[in-house]
Order: C-alpha cells, then structure tokens, then sequence
C-alpha cells in the first residue's frame, strides 16, 4: 500500500521566517545575502520508481493533472535514487495537486520543496572571552593524543558543512579548506566527470556555482568544526587540521542534492581504496524546518541511511524552540536513522537552554551552544554564536576528532566495514556524555558531549579487540582481552619492558617476585592515559639469573605472566 505523506504548508503561514539572517563566503563573488528565492516555493521533490523515465511521466502528468500547468523538470537531484525537482505554474489547489503525485503507483514519495532555518540564535547572556566551550567537553585532553586531520594510516578526514554560505578565505579557514582531487581549478572543465564544473571546495548548490555566497552563520560553523589550531590567530577548532567540504544549501533539494554529493564522493572513496573521492566521515546541518515530522519530508530522512551504509555520519541540530520534538516534530532531528546523531543546546551552566527543542526520543544528546567564540565574516570573529546551530558543530567536530585516534583497528574498519565504524563512533559519543540532570528526560542519552570520555571508549575498543577479518560479505570482529600484560624482551639480560592496557584506565599495581612468591623485587603503581605508551622499563642486570613472575593488579582482576633473568 502506498503511503501518503501529509504536507504541513508552513510558506502559507502569516509570518513564517524562511530562515535567519547570516553573512558568508567562497574565493572570489559575493551574492545578495540572505535572498530567497521565491520561485522555489511551487517545486515539488519527487522520487520515481526504478525504471520510470522522468520524461515519460512529467509528460503523463501534464496531459492528466488538472490542479497545476507547465509541469517540467528542473533538475535531477540524484539519477542513482530517481529523484528530481520538478516544477509547476498556476498551481489551482496545492494540496490536491501534491496528492496526485504522492498517489501515483510510480512514485516512491513526493515533498514540497522549501527553504531551511539555520538555527543560530542572538544570545541574551553574557560574552565569554574564552572558548569556554572546548574545556567543557574534554577537547583538550584529545588533544594531547591527536588534534585532528588524519587516521592512524594517513586518510585525509573530511567533514561536510551544509550551510546557506562561507567565507572560505577566512584566516582560520582557508588552510582547512578541502581540495577536490578530481578537479582543476578554475578552468571551466568538470575534469572529475560528476557533472560539475570547477568543484574545488565543494559545490554551491544555491547558484548553481562553485562560488559561495559570504554568510556569517556557515563561517562560525565551520570554525568551530575546524579552524586552524597553534597558528597563532583567531579561535582553535575541535579539529586543528581536518578538512572542511563547503556545501551551498537553502531550500530541501538542495539539502537532498549535497547530501547525495557527501555520498557519492566518500562511496567513490571506498571503492578506489582512496585514490579517488573523499574520506567524508560526517556531515553538519545546523539547520532545519520547525514543527515537521520526518514522515512529511521521506526524500530527506531516506539520505541518512545511505549516507551511514558508506561510513558517514550525520549531525543535525534541532529547532530554536521551547518544545518536544516527539509531539511537535522537527525536520530532520524527528528522523529515526541510526546514523544520525541529533543535538539541543547547553549553556555554561551545563543545563538546557531555555528555547531549545528537546525530546526523549528524537534528540541524542546536548552539546555547548551558547555564547560560544568562533570565525566571523571579514576575517574577524565573534564571542556570540549562539543555539543549536553552535552546539550542533561541536558534535560533529568530534566525531571528526574520534576518527584520527591512534588505532589502526579504527582505520582499517573505516575501509573495511564503514557502516560499523560509523556507529561506534556514534556509540562512543552517546554512551560517554557527562550526565546532566536536566537533560535526563529531555534526551536519548540524558547527557552533554564530553569527547575526551569518547577517546577513552574508543581506546578501550582498540585494545580489546585483536583483529578485523573480512570473508567474502561476512565481517567479525573479534574480541580479546579485558586488559593485557606482556614482557619483553623474554629471557633477557640486561632489561624488561612491561607493556600493560586497561580498559578502565583505574591505577594499577605492577609487582614483580621470584618463582617461588617468597620475595617482592619490584612494586609500582602506575597509572594508564589513552593512546599514551603504557610500559615500564626494569633495570634487571643486577639480578639473579631465575624465573620471576610479574603480576599486575586492578580493582577487578589479576593478570600473570613469568620471565627468565639468565
């Protein structure tokens, strides 16, 4: 039975604000900022059947529907997904003409198209001087281990910002922009063959153009994500060196259009094994349209799935608004996906803003928001950056950070299953917040962002998991100790080495004593930090030649393993 999608017609609406106002850019023209265009108001985004030629049926639906006229094709927004804009003059009856096409057995499903809200807001509190935000969830303990850009192996980590515009040469941005592989620039030729011309940075899907409108909103974003870190200027990201693909969007098909470019570049990315496309590990939407369930935009809820099966994560930011997502809905953080992580606003006071959407359901977790210091326009910066649109960034900037940890397991998943890797990322970020009791029914995981305490879940996987084996379509992972002990060299002479792991990253206590257990030569208490070097060297020259045995102590357990001194 086909499914009909109720349309809420929020364009009709007294008063409805097609989205707040902010000012960014790309590398050379400026657009009108904050322009909408109204034309876009009577274009519907339908997905046909596999095999339906598009043709055929827009010429079906010219000779057959009587609510609209001139119905045609404005653009294909994914040929691999059937899906198109399609567009309507003097539309008689707007919700008997988008029934028609949601009642035909060839289509899938159909959405009005319409603009998007960036959800930041103007702060009321008072201005930080600090990045207050960074030590509130642990980024500077991460960064002692890895301040972003890279996997273990080397990949090139990518996160892909959809916002109204940028200022991609921004001081704390330019360094951080990513670079298509694919495409040379400025010479007019779509060398990558994706039907794109000069994509360099990304893809303006507004224009359509490879330059990008100067916005504030996109640029603070962005910063947040990525600006450059230890440069000496400006505000550091999450991510001092990660790489930022710059994608223009404002109405839903172009949301639906950017999303599908992630896709095809990261799938592109795993199929060449890297030669090719974009290792896009996350994208950020810090935007949305209020009081719409996931149900009345299908087209846009279904990317989420696709985008997770090639390794991609998705963090959305949810509505400006004193309201529950569950019973008043929210476009896209009501959308039930696996592989999208949705985010509320926090203050400094570790507590929800007021205004901010919430649901025990359909939002994740919180993650600071408020009065939070980032990029601005004109090369300069700001200390107001304000809502969901600010802690949305901070999500996805650790989901960046997570995937340059020193674990190779991590990196070989990545490639190997990237669906699986994705969800632990996922996993690591919503089983490690910082409880905040007055997000506990508010949210899924009833908790704040603390991507130090994901760095640590993540450790603990690394090193309780020895191997990724792949056969054929079945992929297993296999689980090994809860915390290891291993001396080397062994016999020896002259020296030990005691490598150790725990999981719990609780002090423990290495003793070393002779084979009999009549006598302790050695005792120390050391104290184990994720992805630092956890050994300790023993000077046994002048010890007698024998067996020894070495024993390391938690609150849990007690793991043995001997030597021989000769």
């Amino acid at each position: 039975m086909k499914i009909v999608y109720p349309i809420i017609l929020l364009l009709c609406l007294p008063g409805f604000a097609a989205f707040s106002q902010a000012g960014q850019a790309q590398v050379s023209a400026q657009q009108n900022e904050g322009a909408t265009n109204s034309n876009k108001l009577d274009q519907l985004i339908v997905q046909l059947h596999p095999g339906v030629a598009v043709a055929d049926f827009v010429m079906d639906a010219n000779a057959t529907c009587r609510f609209a006229k001139q119905i045609k094709i404005e653009k294909t927004l994914s040929e691999r997904q059937h899906i198109y804009l399609l567009s309507a003059s003097q539309i008689i009856d707007r919700q008997a003409f988008i029934d028609f096409f949601v009642n035909k057995p060839t289509v899938v499903a159909a959405s009005w198209n319409a603009p998007v809200s960036f959800r930041d807001s103007i702060p009321n509190d008072e201005l930080f001087d600090t990045q207050w935000d960074m030590e509130r969830i642990g980024a500077p303990k991460v960064w002692e281990v890895s301040a972003g850009g890279h996997t273990v192996n080397g990949h090139e980590i990518v996160v892909a910002v959809l916002d109204k515009g940028f200022e991609i040469i921004h001081p704390d941005l330019i360094a951080n922009a990513w670079k298509n592989p694919g495409e040379i620039p400025n010479d007019g030729i779509d060398n990558d063959t994706n039907g794109l011309e000069d994509d360099v940075y990304g893809w303006n899907f507004r224009g359509p153009s490879p330059i990008f409108s100067v916005e504030k909103h996109g640029t603070s974003v962005s910063g947040i994500i990525g600006a450059s870190g230890n440069n000496g200027i400006g505000t550091a990201g999450i991510n001092w060196n990660v790489k930022l693909m710059f994608l223009g969007v404002e109405f839903v098909d172009e949301v639906i259009a950017a999303f599908n470019y992630a896709l095809e570049m990261r799938e592109l990315y795993n199929q060449t094994n890297g030669q090719e496309g974009a290792f896009v590990v996350v994208t950020n939407g810090s935007f949305g349209i209020d009081g719409v369930m996931c149900s009345e935009q299908p087209i846009w809820g279904s990317m989420y799935d696709l985008l997770g099966q090639a390794g991609v994560l998705n963090v959305a930011a949810t509505a400006n608004a004193e309201w529950d997502v569950d019973e008043v809905g929210d476009i896209p953080t009501s959308c039930p996906s696996d592989f999208l992580i949705s985010v509320t606003n926090t203050g400094q006071d570790d507590k929800r803003v007021s205004g901010a959407a919430y649901g025990q359901v359909s939002i994740d977790l919180g993650a600071p928001g408020q009065s939070t210091s980032t990029s601005s326009t004109n090369g300069l910066y700001r200390e107001d950056f304000s809502g969901t649109s600010s802690a949305c960034p901070h999500v996805a900037g650790s989901v960046a950070l997570l995937y340059s940890l020193p674990c190779t397991l991590i990196d070989s998943l990545a490639l190997v299953a990237p669906a699986e890797c994705a969800l632990l990322v996922r996993n690591a970020i919503l089983q490690n917040t910082d409880a905040v009791p007055s997000l506990a029914n508010e949210t899924v995981s009833g908790g704040r962002l603390n991507v130090y305490e994901a760095m640590k879940y993540l450790h603990a996987y690394c090193i309780s998991n020895d191997s990724v084996r792949q056969e054929g379509n079945f992929k297993e992972l296999y689980v090994g100790k809860k915390g290891l002990i291993q001396v080397t060299p062994n016999p020896t002479s002259n020296f030990i080495n005691i490598d150790y792991g725990n999981v719990d990253f609780k002090d423990v206590k290495v003793r070393v004593f002779n084979m009999l257990g009549q006598e302790m030569i050695f005792n120390q208490v050391a104290t184990p930090e994720p992805f630092k070097p956890q050994t300790i060297t023993i000077d046994v020259k002048d010890w007698s030649t024998g067996v020894y045995v070495v024993n390391m102590f938690d609150l849990t357990r007690k793991i043995s393993v001997s030597f021989v001194k000769w």
